[in-house]
């Protein structure tokens, strides 16, 4: 039997791959690796990577909120119009190419705002006391692409669910009845962004995902209570705001980093998939607008893809419509 928890080495090897969309990345395999280790290594074995650009930076770098504490509970699959088509007439979501299905995190406000109330009661308890209705701060942290819900780099339509009930099914149609077993998938690094994986698979396969540690051993990544626990340590884009005392400063100039965010990767060989009634993935619907700047679509989208987005509000209107006739 397979070691539930295989040991972190210290050491550790960046591994690099074209990945399905055509894109370079650096990966590292079983773990979730700091930003503070994540540099020493580049600099070491890669350091003339594009992101070492960046890393490099680090002491540079204003004063921001790290590590700042999300309870997520919600999570979205965004789909291009082929994608979002074949979703609904089939009903279920399949991986198209491969065994594996992509979620990222959608953080509400509210997270937002329970995030920067635990922050401040952990570094700063005086002031969190003293203020009775404390002036909002994190959101002028909060710019990394994963906190712009009205985004998306992946297409125009965004599917999103509860945690808890993508787990359930998940479990009961891909687990028979067994709780699924989360890990600590991989590091991911692009450019600018670092990406932790969280592997989710059926108990069957604990020998195949046996190399990949149980996610307790992650410093960044949690699941209780139906939530994903995420210990962000970068969460700007841009650093347009320094942090000095409990307060958000405007800083001059703009400074470029790296941020860091989670992504859960939902195993399912073929033929498994997770199947949805019509009405629960309409209702789950919703119209996104395409991130030019960082538009994964490249050249195999739709060329009018500003006009896309209108295009998708409506259709997303008509379906939403439809369920109320």
């Amino acid at each position: 039997m397979p070691n539930p928890n295989p040991v972190q080495p210290e050491e550790y090897n960046i591994q690099q791959r074209l990945n399905s969309r055509g894109i370079d990345e650096n990966f590292i395999t079983g773990q979730h690796v700091s930003l503070e280790r994540l540099k020493k290594r580049m600099e070491v074995v890669i350091p003339q990577d594009r992101m070492m650009n960046y890393l490099k930076k680090l002491k540079e770098i204003p004063p921001y909120p790290t590590p700042v504490v999300f309870w997520v509970s919600d999570v979205a699959h965004v789909s291009t119009e082929t994608g979002f088509r074949g979703i609904l007439e089939s009903e279920q979501f399949r991986p198209p190419y491969s065994e594996f299905s992509w979620w990222d995190l959608k953080i509400k406000e509210e997270e937002i705002r329970a995030a920067e109330t635990g922050y401040m009661e952990t570094n700063f308890l005086k002031q969190a006391l003293e203020l009775t209705e404390q002036k909002p701060f994190l959101e002028k942290f909060t710019t990394s692409p994963i906190f712009q819900l009205e985004k998306s780099c992946y297409g125009n339509y965004r599917f999103t669910f509860p945690l808890t009930d993508l787990m359930k099914w998940y479990k009961e149609q891909n687990c028979g009845g067994e709780e699924p077993v989360l890990r600590m998938h991989e590091t991911i690094t692009y450019k600018k962004e670092i990406e932790y994986t969280v592997l989710i698979h059926s108990p069957e396969d604990n020998e195949r995902f046996g190399k990949y540690p149980l996610l307790e051993a992650s410093e960044w990544v949690r699941y209780q209570d139906g939530k994903i626990i995420w210990k962000a340590q970068a969460i700007c884009k841009s650093h347009c705001y320094q942090f000095v005392s409990g307060e958000a400063q405007s800083l001059i100039p703009h400074v470029s980093y790296v941020w860091d965010q989670v992504s859960l990767v939902f195993h399912l060989p073929k033929p498994k998939a997770l199947k949805f009634r019509t009405e629960r993935l309409i209702e789950a619907l919703e119209a996104c607008e395409l991130d030019l700047k960082r538009d994964l679509l490249r050249d195999k989208g739709p060329k009018n893809k500003e006009g896309c987005c209108m295009e998708a509000k409506e259709k997303v209107i008509k379906l939403k419509r439809g369920l109320k006739e």
